[in-house]
C-alpha cells in the first residue's frame, strides 16, 4: 500500500482534484499582476481575485450581499499572519484579552511578546475534560479593560470545537471585538460570520479549503477595521499620490504584491468544496473519526482523547501510549506502514498542559474527505502490531 497520510489538521494532502492543472495554467498564461496595469490580463486576473472574495464572503455568511462585503475580504499569507494584524494592530498599554486554554502558538507567543512589549494583560479561559471553552468560562474572565475575546473554533490537537455563537452573544453584550481563529475548520464545518457576532475570522487556505500553503486570510466587521491598524504599510496601487496609507479596504491591509496564485488555487478549491458540499465533507470526515476512534479505543495500552460521542469535534484525533513513546509508535507507523502522523505538542503546548498531555504530548491523526475506512483498518491493524512488538 502507497503512503497514508493522516496529518490533514497540518496541511492538507491531497489537494483539490486538478488544482495543478489550475495553477500551471496561471503560471504559464497569467501570471502578472493586479491594480499596476489596465492590460487585459491583469483585467481578467482582478475578476478571478473578485470572485474569490465573493465567494468567502458567501462561504463564511458575511453579508446578505457578498459581493459590498468582499472588500471586507483581506488575503495574507495564513492564519498566523492574520493573528498578528489583529493582535498587534488592536491592542494598547493597559488593554486585557480574554483567550482559550487549547490555543496555538499563533495566538499564545504573539500574546506574551505583547504583554511584554505593550504592557497589555490577558487571562486564558480553561476548557472543560473534552476540551471544549463555554461562554461562561470566558465571560467570568472580563473586566472593565477588556478589548477583544480570542479562540479557535476548534484544537488543532484534540479536535474539540467551542460554541462561538454562544462566545459571539457574550462579545456582544459586553461590547468587546470577537476574533475567531478558524484553521482547523474552515473547510470542514458551516460558520456563519454574522451568526456568531463575529468581527474577526482567520483562516488558512492550505488545510480544510484544500489549496495551497502560503494563501490565507481574514474577514473584519468595519467597527473593527476603522480601528484596527495595518501591520505592514505600502505600495497597494491605489491612492498612489498619498505618501499615508489608504483607509479603504482591502487596500489598507494588503500592501505589496499579492500572493495572486495562491489567491487562484483558492478560488479553484473552493469551486470544488462546493461542488461536494460542506455538509457532505464533514459527515464523511465526522464517521472516519467515529470508525478509527472505535477501533483504536479497544487496542491494549491505548488513550484515546475526546472520544466522548456527544462533544462536536472535527476529524482530530490524538491518542498516548501507557507502555511506548509516542514518537516511537509514530515513527514504526511511517517505517514499516508508510502511515503519516504527527507527534509532540504540535505547536500548543497550552492545549497539552489543559487536558494533561504535556510534556509528552500525543500521536495527531487527522483525517480528509480524501481517507477512506480501509486506510483507518490498515492503521489500526498497524498499531496492533507495533504494541505487541511485532
Amino acid at each position: 500500500m502507497e503512503n497514508i497520510y493522516f496529518d490533514n489538521a497540518a496541511t492538507s494532502f491531497p489537494k483539490a482534484p486538478n488544482l495543478s492543472q489550475t495553477v500551471s495554467n496561471f503560471i504559464e498564461n497569467n501570471s502578472v499582476n493586479i491594480n499596476r496595469s489596465v492590460s487585459s490580463l491583469s483585467s481578467s486576473l482582478y475578476d478571478i481575485v473578485l470572485d474569490t472574495r465573493v465567494m468567502l464572503a458567501r462561504f463564511f455568511d458575511c453579508d446578505d450581499d457578498p459581493l459590498n462585503f468582499c472588500k471586507r475580504i483581506i488575503f495574507t499569507s495564513g492564519v498566523t499572519q492574520s493573528i498578528n494584524i489583529f493582535l498587534r494592530g488592536l491592542l494598547n498599554d493597559g488593554d486585557h484579552i480574554i483567550t482559550g486554554s487549547l490555543e496555538h502558538h499563533a495566538v499564545m507567543r504573539t500574546l506574551y511578546d505583547l504583554k511584554t512589549k505593550k504592557n497589555i494583560t490577558f487571562d486564558i479561559a480553561k476548557c472543560d475534560k473534552n476540551g471544549v471553552v463555554s461562554a461562561q468560562s470566558v465571560e467570568s474572565l472580563i473586566n472593565k479593560n477588556t478589548k477583544a475575546v480570542i479562540i479557535n473554533h476548534s484544537s488543532n490537537v484534540f479536535g474539540s470545537i467551542s460554541d462561538i455563537k454562544k462566545i459571539g452573544q457574550v462579545c456582544k453584550r459586553h461590547n468587546i471585538f470577537f476574533a475567531v481563529d478558524t484553521a482547523q475548520t474552515a473547510g470542514v464545518i458551516p460558520i456563519s460570520f454574522r451568526k456568531a457576532n463575529i468581527d474577526f475570522l482567520a483562516f488558512s487556505g492550505h488545510k480544510g479549503l484544500l489549496s495551497l500553503q502560503g494563501i490565507g486570510g481574514f474577514v473584519i466587521s468595519k467597527r473593527l477595521s476603522d480601528i484596527l491598524k495595518p501591520l505592514v504599510t505600502g505600495g497597494t496601487g491605489s491612492i498612489s499620490h498619498s505618501f499615508n496609507q489608504p483607509k479603504n479596504l482591502p487596500d489598507k491591509f494588503e500592501s505589496g504584491t499579492l500572493n495572486l496564485c495562491g489567491i487562484v488555487a483558492l478560488n479553484h478549491s473552493l469551486k470544488f468544496i462546493n461542488e461536494i458540499g460542506i455538509e457532505n465533507i464533514r459527515e464523511k470526515e465526522l464517521f472516519l473519526r467515529k470508525y478509527f476512534v472505535e477501533k483504536s479505543s479497544a487496542l491494549n495500552g491505548v488513550c484515546v482523547y475526546c472520544a466522548d460521542e456527544n462533544i462536536d469535534t472535527t476529524s482530530v484525533v490524538s491518542l498516548a501510549f501507557a507502555d511506548f513513546d509516542n514518537s516511537y509508535v509514530a515513527d514504526m507507523l511511517e517505517k514499516n506502514y508508510g502511515i503519516i502522523t504527527r507527534t509532540g505538542l504540535h505547536c500548543a503546548p497550552s492545549a497539552h498542559i489543559a487536558m494533561g498531555t504535556f510534556p509528552q504530548g500525543t500521536i495527531r491523526f487527522s483525517f480528509s474527505y480524501f481517507n477512506s475506512l480501509t486506510e483507518i483498518d490498515y492503521c489500526v491493524q498497524a498499531l496492533e502490531k507495533i504494541l505487541k512488538g511485532e
